[in-house]
């Protein structure tokens, strides 16, 4: 019965999937010129580009007084991030976040009820 409801899910619009909050963090949207690697201009301008995106379209915002620094990420301190770096300090930051590391919530693959 859970396959089914989730099938019925994906398609309505409206639903929770439809509606996930923007993550335009990748590396691939924070490097602007391409050239392999961020740097901290490059981190900032992102940050603040998701900060108003997500402001635009009603989303919540954590840590908007203190987000994450460049520094937290730059783990060598070379002034430039490597995709290892960025998706480490991504990482970091998820883990970090109360309700946001592994647990018995959603999506951890326990079920309660499950098989009833």
């Amino acid at each position: 019965m859970s396959v089914v409801l989730a099938f019925a899910c994906v398609g309505l619009p409206g639903t929770v999937l439809a509606q996930a909050p923007p993550d335009s963090m990748t590396f691939a949207n924070v490097d602007k010129n391409n050239d392999g690697a961020i740097t901290e201009q490059e981190f900032v301008t992102a940050q603040g580009e998701r900060m108003a995106e997500r402001a635009a379209q009603g989303w919540p915002m954590r840590n908007t007084a203190n987000p994450p620094t460049f520094a937290a990420f730059d783990q060598n301190g070379d002034g430039r991030l490597t995709p290892q770096e960025f998706e480490a300090g991504q990482q970091a930051q998820r883990q970090s976040r109360p309700g946001m590391g592994m647990g018995s919530g959603m999506g951890s693959g326990v079920a309660s009820g499950a098989g009833k």
